[in-house]
């Protein structure tokens, strides 16, 4: 999946200290505010930074792939790390909510040390549903740190759809 902090050229962790034009051409000062303007833009956005599900209790946004047939829409959301029993599911309002929590701890005991780490996080997505869905066949099935989720549409909705032939020119 892509991760939209890797396309941002002018992250300031990247180069260090932000270049600031004070005093230089009038270009060269646009050029610094709009550098600034996007950077806070995207510092306010909070994304997750990659690995860093289950080190802190911020949420993060699970990779979803959403797929649509003539009979069903299909979600996928990955969920490494997570049990079925850690994963909710909830239907309602136009929109479909997965949400999980993993908790961690770990017990080194070595004979001059001990070492104890725990790391909690949670993961959670909303993914808005179009209308014509049999919400009371909604199937979720957890493979492999993998949700499928599959909910059928309704009667209506599959006769709505047409096929429209294609013609070469």
């Amino acid at each position: 999946m892509l991760n939209v902090k890797e396309l941002i050229p002018w992250r300031s962790e990247k180069r260090g200290m932000q270049e600031r034009h004070e005093g230089a051409d009038a270009v060269g000062a646009l050029q610094a505010n709009i550098n600034h303007a996007f950077e806070s833009f995207w510092r306010n956005l909070d994304l997750p930074l990659p690995g860093a599900w289950g080190m802190d209790s911020k949420n993060v946004l699970p990779n979803v792939d959403i797929g649509e047939t003539e009979k069903a829409v299909e979600i996928k959301a990955e969920l490494p790390g997570l049990e079925p029993k850690d994963v909710e599911v909830t239907l309602g309002d136009g929109a479909v909510t997965i949400r999980g929590q993993k908790k961690a701890e770990r017990e080194a005991k070595e004979k001059d040390y001990v070492l104890r780490e725990r790391s909690f996080g949670t993961v959670e997505r909303t993914v808005p549903l179009p209308d014509g869905l049999n919400l009371d066949a909604a199937e979720a099935v957890f493979k492999n740190g993998v949700l499928t989720l599959t909910i059928a549409k309704t009667p209506e909705a599959q006769a709505a759809v047409r096929r429209i032939p294609v013609k070469h020119s």
